[in-house]
């Protein structure tokens, strides 16, 4: 495709495609409009480069976006500070408390950021899960799924070692999790 050849219902069709490619191998919505923008972009310097604009050349575009996304999402700290996943006022009464606050944060660190929004939701704003369904825009079973993976892959980082000393299986417990963390507000 020649560049004066590149319409609107072209760059509709890549977009789609390109859409379509990340949201099959699971990214989640808002990361895969990121990545098709991004993709984008990369077809259209591509063109401008000369490059011949095919569905293979597409796919390992997108293949090479979201490796670039993984490789710069590896090099990000994983410690996701509680006030900017969360709405809730934390009060740190003494060392205790300040201690499980960085180890809680470490834990959410570790979560992709829906999962961290849905944890956080549920169970630090207590807010129900039609509720977070609604406001997220998806259905109420995957929210309830996402925060069981979410709570099952926090879990399995304290006990291989993140957590040293810590009795993050206790504070996430599904029954307990939210009177823990009722401790912390103010």
């Amino acid at each position: 495709m020649a560049r004066k050849d590149w319409s609107a219902a072209d760059e509709s069709a890549w977009r789609t495609a390109a859409l379509r490619w990340f949201l099959a191998y699971g990214v989640e919505a808002n990361l895969a409009e990121d990545l098709t923008q991004e993709t984008l972009l990369r077809l259209l310097r591509g063109q401008q480069r000369g490059q011949p604009l095919t569905r293979a050349y597409l796919y390992r575009v997108c293949q090479s976006a979201l490796c670039d996304h993984l490789r710069q999402r590896a090099r990000e700290p994983s410690c996701q500070p509680l006030d900017t996943c969360c709405c809730v006022a934390i009060a740190e009464v003494g060392f205790q408390q300040a201690e499980d606050r960085v180890f809680l944060e470490q834990a959410l660190g570790q979560l992709r950021p829906l999962e961290r929004t849905i944890v956080a939701m549920h169970h630090l704003e207590e807010q129900t899960f039609e509720t977070i369904a609604a406001t997220l825009g998806i259905p109420v079973e995957r929210a309830k799924k996402i925060s069981q993976r979410a709570i099952r892959k926090m879990q399995l980082w304290a006990k291989n070692g993140g957590g040293e000393g810590s009795d993050l299986p206790y504070y996430l417990s599904l029954t307990q999790s939210a009177e823990r963390f009722m401790l912390w507000r103010s």
